[in-house]
């Protein structure tokens, strides 16, 4: 299992239009061993910000409970 960081892919224009917007570009996913993904998240205007929130998933996810609906 595994997590990747990317940068969306996006048109000139759009790219442009993100930045004098303040973006949203950065995206992460969860794969499990055959590379399927199984989680993911997106729309963080910064690489840090979205790495962050990669970390702060890693630390809690042991503790974070099942609930039955």
């Amino acid at each position: 299992m595994h997590f990747e960081i990317f940068e969306r892919e996006r048109s000139r224009v759009a790219a442009l239009r993100g930045r004098l917007m303040g973006g949203g570009d950065w995206r992460w996913r969860l794969k499990d061993g055959g590379g399927q993904t199984i989680a993911s998240g997106d729309n963080y205007p910064t690489r840090s910000e979205c790495e962050r929130a990669v970390m702060l998933l890693k630390q809690e996810i042991a503790a974070a409970p099942i609930n039955f609906l």
